[in-house]
Parts: structure tokens; sequence; C-alpha cells
């Protein structure tokens, strides 16, 4: 009796061989596009680590400035001034201190002097906005379910509450601005130059739910080297600016944190 021919499936003609057949893998061919934020930041420098002691920060809790580490001069954005501590450490691991001068919250290292006070210039309202947009390119993308809403305030843009931007100027470069914002509680510190249409250098700050304001960059301990600070009720971080020909980072010194009760 004859059998019935029977049609083999064309896929299991190309899966006989012989044993001598070597059988590749497929190549992964990557799908991933570059996110515009990725494209923004090509040029730029994220902040490098670099702890050094000696400094320290104010926190002020039920009326009281308490220190932690430090010396006795206490800085703020345009004020600095010699304070005096008294009793044991207690609030966020530090003493209480008296004469802290209003939004002082850096302790420049024992042995620095006072620096003079500092006026703050304007920022034009349209850098602000701009500012705002270079946050956004450093700080993680908004949640599906945040509004899109623009606002018309500049400092409130795609989400980001921005707390500072501060104009800093070099010797024989141009100037270049300092801003901070707050998103979803991240936290970014950005260096742009003057018109705010590029990112210099940049890092962020998790678990930073506050608008951050800047201590505005100056030799605070005599190094020949400017440092500035970025701090809210809960958070204060310190940087050195690195300036080279060519190049301008910040570097990240100390960070320190106390949040607050309720």
């Amino acid at each position: 009796m004859i059998q019935p021919m029977r049609i083999v499936p064309f896929a299991l003609l190309f899966a006989c061989g012989t044993t001598d057949e070597v059988v590749q893998s497929p190549r992964t061919v990557s799908t991933t596009v570059p996110s515009a934020s990725d494209a923004a930041l090509s040029d730029a420098t994220q902040a490098g680590d670099k702890p050094e002691d000696g400094w320290g920060a104010i926190f002020r809790r039920g009326g009281t400035a308490w220190k932690v580490g430090g010396g006795t001069v206490v800085v703020g954005p345009r004020t600095a001034k010699s304070v005096q501590t008294s009793g044991a450490p207690l609030a966020c691991g530090g003493i209480a201190t008296k004469g802290t001068p209003k939004h002082g919250v850096l302790a420049l290292p024992e042995g620095a002097s006072v620096p003079e006070d500092r006026t703050v210039p304007a920022i034009q309202a349209h850098r602000i906005e701009r500012s705002a947009w270079r946050l956004d390119e450093v700080l993680p993308p908004r949640g599906r379910f945040d509004s899109k809403v623009p606002s018309t305030q500049p400092s409130v843009q795609r989400g980001i509450e921005v707390g500072s931007v501060t104009k800093t100027r070099r010797h024989g470069a141009p100037p270049f601005l300092i801003s901070t914002g707050v998103r979803n509680c991240h936290g970014a510190v950005v260096f742009t130059d003057a018109k705010a249409e590029g990112v210099i250098a940049y890092d962020r700050l998790s678990d930073t739910c506050k608008p951050l304001r800047v201590v505005p960059a100056h030799d605070y301990d005599g190094d020949g080297k400017r440092e500035f600070a970025v701090f809210n009720d809960d958070r204060v971080r310190l940087y050195r600016v690195t300036e080279v020909p060519g190049k301008l980072a910040m570097t990240k010194l100390a960070d320190w944190s106390c949040k607050a009760e309720g």
C-alpha cells in the first residue's frame, strides 16, 4: 500500500542541516533613540566629588539656628557674620548659635575671615524663563499626570520651580549663570552661559522637594578658588568652581541634610 505523500512544512526545511552547520545568533540592533536632554547635555560636565573637611552648615529649628561643623563665620546669600555657639549638639546634630545672619547657611572653616556683604544683581524675566528650560534638560521628565498647562510666571516653567538665578563674573572670560530648580522632589543646579542658551555644567539632588537658593560664588576660604552653595530648609550642598581656559565645572565638597519634623 502506497503511503500518501506528506507535505513538509517550509519552515522545517530550513531547520534541517548537517552536523557541520554553524548556527549564528541574530544580530541585535539597538532601537534606543537619544533623548532631547541627552543631546542638550552632550557638551556639559556633570559635577564630580572631592569631599573636603572643615566646612559646616546652619539649620533653623524651633526658632534657633543650629550649626553643624565649621568655624565661627556664617555666610548667607548677601551677608556674613561671626557667631557665638553654646551648649551641646542637639537639633540636626548641631550647636545653638547666636548672631547668625539672615538666611546664613554656610559655616566657613576655622580661621576664615568674614567676607564683605554682596549685592546680587537682578536677573531679567526672560533669562529666568530660559534657565527653567535648561533645568528641564537636567531634571527627570515630568510625570505623565503632571499638568501640561504652562504657567505665566517665569520662575515656574514645565513644572519646575526656579529657586535662584545668579550672575557670576569671571576674569578674562564671559560671565555665567548659576541656576537652581526643583520638580517632583528632584533638584538641580546648572551653570549656563549668560543668556541661558546652553548647559555648561550641572548636578542633580535627589529627595529635594523645597526650592533651592544660592550662596553666590566667592573665595570663602582664601585658597584662590571660588566656592558656592545651594540650600533650602532641609539641605545644604557646597561646591567649588573649577575655572581653566576653555572649561568651567563644579565639584561637590560637602553635603548636609536635616529633615524638618512634621
